[in-house]
């Protein structure tokens, strides 16, 4: 019998309105922690807004797929385009369109990352 998590490609966020949302996992290019809240960026122009941390979000995505690149985002690798130098020690993940947007990437991350990527 196959578990849940293998079966659900989704992820359930709680809404500020009490709703519940089941977010395609392939759909998320990143997840940025809020005063509060947490902010789920797909392509869709308004991000979902959740009430849960990002730290209880973060247990219920797949791993290497997603990775905490900084101590406020969450990053789906499968949506990165590439990684670039932002001065002579800090790298950004850049997204794929249309979202576009430079993700800062922690030093004590940058090494997990390439060891994900093969690197």
């Amino acid at each position: 019998m196959k578990t849940m998590e293998a079966i659900i490609r989704r992820l359930p966020v709680k809404g500020v309105d009490g709703s519940l949302e089941l977010i395609e996992l392939d759909a998320i290019f990143y997840l940025e922690a809020g005063e509060g809240d947490t902010l789920i960026r797909t392509k869709r122009k308004k991000p979902y807004r959740s009430v849960q941390r990002l730290h209880e979000l973060a247990k219920r995505l797949p791993a290497p797929a997603f990775v905490q690149c900084h101590r406020e985002y969450i990053v789906n690798l499968n949506r990165v385009r590439a990684l670039t130098p932002r001065g002579s020690r800090d790298w950004d993940l850049r997204l794929d369109p249309p979202v576009n947007r430079r993700i800062p990437i922690a030093r004590d991350r940058l090494v997990d990352i390439y060891k994900i990527l093969g690197l």
